[in-house]
This record gives structure tokens, sequence and C-alpha cells, in this order.
């Protein structure tokens, strides 16, 4: 009979030596399945700082780590398990590769920021060299800064707009214009003025001449302009008067004039052009003490002066010996402007001009020193309200034979002057206008005049009339006349009541 094969198959009798080493085998701990990176012997993965380098030489390491080595096996007789941790590759790569990694980064920045450096300095060098190459960078510096003194210097007045252009165009351009005394000649002061840029002028002008403007005119906008102001203002430039070529001072009243003027005690050897204006000319205010003699009483080279509406308290001494005139040969303009007249009361005495006056009775002021003072190059003088007495004393003591042009505005009787204009016509006379306005005179000395004037191109009658006997006014027959000798001839006078002009 055939048996069925059993349900079970019995166990195999194994050998004792083999029974122990399956006991062993049992006892041995199995290593996980998955590795717990959230043990107690480990922290999670850095995943920021993985790349794909640290993973693929780990890779390598655990394939490597496959193959058995001497050491290992020696190591795995001894029967002593190792850690999980101490056995990832990739662990120890990655901590081994962060600073590393950061040290290499750390020295390309370097690198790259020494070559940015480089690059700058070259491209600058470049732009240099390429500027150097252009015909303006190749300008002499006197050359430059003459034209910069026409372009600045061209008017009257200093044009800072286009200086200041000038000085923004390059870092040469600005050197060349700091470095030009003369562009910084110009200083300007008052109530609208910087005076730091005042200081800043004085010490790049160094040693030229300057032109100061000192103008505290009275302005609404401006308010009540004070002494202090024009004192310090004059304390600024007063240690370079030695430097002044024109002058120019304008306040509101005759006692801020006289403050200013005290600070000229010093010498000014190139003055040219002194001009004194008080705004407030109706002010009638008088100085018992004398004021101090101004620059010393020397100014060899001025040429022009003006005072409009100011009173330095000079008249009897202007009238004794004329010491400032006679300072001036090289004299060129002289203009008197505003002045009130020399009492006569107070003069010494007067003396009739002669005879030959025509039954005029003209007085003059007794002067000191009678000698004539020589004008040789005074060729412009004008005399608006300036006294008729003073202005004839002073008149008749000058020596004028290059005078072109004379202004004889509100003197009352003009007829003295115009005899001391026959008189210098004698010898030369080259006086191409001639301009009276608001005064009377002798017509038979106007007509004795005229034809010693060859030279006379243009004569202004602004409300003249004569003081003849018969007291004739200027008509068309005397117009057609003085147009023999005159090649304009220009009559006007004040309007009637009803407005019509007096000449028809």
């Amino acid at each position: 009979m055939h048996r069925s094969p059993p349900l079970f198959h019995p166990t195999p009798k194994l050998h004792p030596s083999a029974m122990a080493y399956v006991s062993l085998e049992s006892n041995l701990p199995r290593p996980p399945t998955t590795m717990s990176w959230t043990s107690e012997y480990s922290e999670p993965p850095p995943y920021d700082m993985c790349d794909p380098p640290s993973l693929l030489t780990a890779a390598y390491t655990d394939k490597m780590a496959s193959f058995p080595r001497p050491q290992d096996v020696a190591s795995s007789s001894t029967g002593v398990p190792r850690a999980p941790w101490l056995s990832s590759p990739r662990r120890a790569t990655a901590n081994l590769s962060i600073p590393h990694l950061r040290e290499a980064l750390h020295s390309l920045e370097s690198k790259m920021a020494t070559l940015l450096s480089e690059r700058d300095l070259l491209e600058s060098k470049l732009e240099q060299a390429v500027r150097l190459q252009s015909p303006v960078q190749r300008v002499p510096n006197d050359l430059l800064s003459s034209i910069f003194s026409i372009a600045v210097l061209d008017g009257d007045e200093e044009d800072s707009i286009t200086l200041s252009n000038l000085m923004l165009v390059c870092r040469y351009w600005r050197e060349v214009a700091v470095h030009t005394p003369m562009l910084w000649t110009r200083i300007s002061m008052g109530t609208h003025r910087s005076v730091d840029r005042a200081l800043l002028k004085l010490d790049r002008s160094r040693s030229a001449p300057l032109y100061i403007c000192l103008d505290f005119s009275p302005r609404m906008e401006h308010g009540t302009i004070s002494t202090e102001s024009i004192i310090t203002a004059m304390d600024l430039i007063r240690p370079a008067i030695w430097r002044w070529k024109t002058f120019h001072l304008t306040v509101p009243n005759r006692p801020q004039a006289h403050v200013a003027l005290t600070r000229c005690r010093e010498s000014a050897p190139l003055l040219e052009v002194l001009s004194i204006r008080v705004a407030h000319s109706m002010q009638e205010d008088h100085y018992s003490a004398p004021p101090m003699p101004l620059f010393e009483r020397h100014t060899p080279c001025l040429r022009s002066a003006s005072f409009t509406s100011f009173n330095f308290g000079w008249d009897l001494a202007l009238l004794s010996n004329l010491r400032t005139l006679r300072a001036c040969p090289q004299l060129e303009e002289l203009v008197l402007r505003n002045m009130s007249d020399v009492d006569p009361e107070s003069c010494a005495s007067l003396v009739s001009e002669g005879s030959d006056q025509m039954q005029d009775d003209y007085a003059l002021a007794r002067v000191s020193d009678t000698r004539t003072i020589h004008l040789p190059r005074l060729r412009r003088a004008s005399f608006y309200y300036s006294g008729n007495l003073r202005t004839r004393t002073v008149f008749s003591l000058l020596s004028f034979p290059a005078l072109e042009r004379i202004e004889l505005c509100y003197l009352d009787n003009v007829s003295p002057i115009l005899e001391c204009l026959r008189k210098q016509s004698l010898t030369v006379l080259p006086l191409r206008h001639l301009r009276i306005e608001s005064c009377f005179m002798n017509e038979l000395r106007f007509a004795r005049l005229l034809p010693r004037l060859p030279a006379l191109t243009s004569l202004e009658l602004v409300d003249v009339e004569d003081v003849t006997s018969n007291l004739m006014r200027i008509g068309k027959e005397m117009v057609q006349w003085l147009r023999m000798y005159v090649a304009e001839v220009k009559c006007e006078t004040v309007k009637s009541v009803w407005g019509e002009p007096s000449l028809s």
C-alpha cells in the first residue's frame, strides 16, 4: 500500500557545534532596516547645506565601504559593534565642507573686490588720458585765466553766474579759476550781500587791485539799515585799503557816511574812482568837529571823484586852499551834486571880479592860495545843485585844456562860469557837449563864447533865460543862429500854466 507523505517533516538532527552557532547568531542584535535621524545620538540633516557634490562623494564612500578592509576585519573580529552615526560618511562630509566652502567664498569675494578696485583705477586713468588729449586741456593756465577774466569781467559788474558755471565744468577749470586773482576783485557788500563771500574774495584776490562797492541804499524790503552793519563792512575791507582801485559808498544819511569814512585813514595809492552818495539829500546836518583827513591826503592816481548830497564839513576848508584838487593832477572827471552852498558871511571877505563884468556884481570867496590848479586830463565836469558861490570859486581856479563835456544845472546865474570857459578857450578848449539846465545867463557872454568853441557838437539849453535888461527869451531866431555854430541844438523850457511850451 502506498503511503502519503507526512504533513510535518521531522526536524533534522544537527551536530552540537552547529547548534551553538545557531544560538549565537540568534542572540546578535539586528541592525535596523531604516536609520532614524532624530535619534538621541544625531541631529536632523542640514538640508540647506546639502549639495550634489557632497552627495556623490558620500555615495562613492558607501560603495567603497562594502568591500572589507584589513582594519575593518580586525575590528569586526573583536565582536564590538559600531554606532550608526559614526559610520555615516554623508554627515562627516557635510560637517567638514561648510567651513571650507565659506572660506572659499570669502576668498573669492576678496579677489573680486580687488579686481573691481583695479578696474576703477584703470578706468579713471583712461578717462584722464582721453581728457588730456582734448584741445581744451592743453590750453596753458595763463591763457585760460585770461579767457575766464574776459568772460566774467566783461561789463561793469562781474557775471557771477558765468563764474559759477566755469567752476562746475571740471576740476581743472575750477583750480584755474580759484588761482586767478582777477576773478575775485569785485567785492560788493550791502543789505542783500553775503559777508562770507566777501571774505572769500578778499582771500582769493591775493594782492590784485580791488573794486569795492558798499550799497546800503534804503529800501522798503530791507527795512532799517543799522550803522553797525556799515561799520562791520568797513572794518572788513579796511586792511586792504592799499589795494583799492574804485570805492563806491551809498548810505541812507550823512552821519552814517561820516562814520564809514572815518575808517579811511590809510593812504590809497591805487585809488582811481571815489564815489560817495547819501540817499536822503534833504537833510541839513552840520558837524562842528573837523573830520579826519581822507586817505592821509595821498591819492596820486585819483581820476574821478563824485559826492552826492554829502556835507563833509569842508565848505571853508575847500575854499581856503583846495588841497584835494591840487593833489589830483590826473583827475579825469569832476562831479559835484546836491551840496549846500558856501555861506558868504562865513568867508573872510568878498572881492569883486573887476570893472569888465559889464555892471554885474559877481563875488568870489577869498582863497588863501590863488595859484591855478592844473588838471590836464580833466574831460568831464558836472555841477548839479552844487552851490553857485562854490562852483564859481572852484571853477575860476581851474585849468582844463582837455575838457570835452560840461553840465551846469540848478546854479542860478552861470555867466561867470561861461566867462571862465571863454578865457580857457583863448588857449585850447576841445569842448564837445554843453548842457545848461534851470539857470539864467547873460546872452552877450554866451554869444561871445560860442565862436570860441569850434569842436562843439551838442548844445542843450533846458529852461534857460537870460539876465539882460530887456529879458529876451530864447526864440526860433536864436535857435537858428545857434545852429550856425553847433550841429545839434536842443532848447527846452518849462511849459506854461495852460500846458503850452514857451517856444513856438
